[in-house]
């Protein structure tokens, strides 16, 4: 045969065990190509395949963000960057792992899958800080809490405002956004103090960046208004066993005239 693939189908294999198993077939089978099948049952599926690799496998099977029946397979994605940039095989060039985070979006899109933000590597959370504690540390030296540089993966570094983070967090946020900001400056206390209130009635901006844009040019008086909205009317129907049907209209007024919409 041309190759020997070992597959944990089910997913219930361990770390230790897999390397194990692998190595003894691998000194058993060395003049054929020796592969790996792992599945996530046990969350251990981009794990068990690193642990293939180490231990003589140079195949790995497995789909782009784990997609796959039960709890998914092997997820290539995380396989792909932890071998390459943690141990040092090539597995890709370089410009091309950069594509690894627009890959897995694509795959998502066409897949109608929902991202998920803590997604190793590609998530919008993987490189995401909060707490002031954090952001001030990751100003300092990124390595604290980002175990590699995230535009490698093509992913990038962010920000999130909220009512734990403090002024660093606010200043950091507002240079992504181009807006110059001081420290000590009472904009920035005073736009610290409006998150801060505002995410006590209710209100989150680690999602909304744009209406945090929006607060930050209206404490310091560059906001300009493009419309007001004058009425918002939303009406939900549903008739028998038809699905549901939503309907909004708004009625606007943009540079002096009523549009409805």
């Amino acid at each position: 045969c041309d190759a020997v693939v070992l597959c944990d189908t089910n997913g219930a294999m361990l770390t230790h065990e897999l390397g194990t198993i692998v190595r003894a077939v691998s000194s058993e089978c060395h003049h054929v190509t020796l592969g790996i099948h792992t599945h996530n049952d046990g969350a251990m599926g981009a794990a068990n395949a690193v642990a293939a690799v180490e231990a003589g496998a140079v195949q790995v099977q497995g789909t782009v963000n784990g997609i796959g029946e039960r709890c998914g397979n092997c997820d290539l994605i995380p396989v792909i960057a932890n071998l390459q940039l943690k141990l040092g095989f090539h597995c890709l060039a370089d410009e091309k792992l950069k594509e690894l985070t627009e890959l897995s979006r694509f795959v998502n899109d066409i897949c109608n899958v929902t991202p998920s933000k803590g997604q190793p590597y590609v998530g919008q959370s993987a490189f995401a800080h909060k707490g002031g504690v954090h952001i001030d540390a990751v100003k300092k030296n990124p390595m604290t809490y980002e175990h590699i540089e995230p535009s490698k993966v093509g992913n990038h570094r962010r920000h999130l405002v909220s009512e734990v983070g403090g002024r660093t967090n606010v200043l950091l946020k507002a240079e992504e956004l181009h807006i110059d900001l001081k420290k000590d400056s009472p904009e920035t206390k005073k736009i610290l103090q409006k998150v801060q209130e505002m995410e006590n009635e209710g209100y989150q901006f680690e999602s909304a960046e744009a209406s945090f844009e929006l607060l930050v040019h209206k404490v310091m008086g560059k906001y300009k208004p493009f419309f007001k909205v004058e009425k918002a009317e939303i009406k939900n129907e549903r008739i028998g066993d038809e699905g549901a049907e939503a309907m909004a209209t708004v009625k606007l007024t943009v540079d002096g005239k009523e549009k409805t919409v």
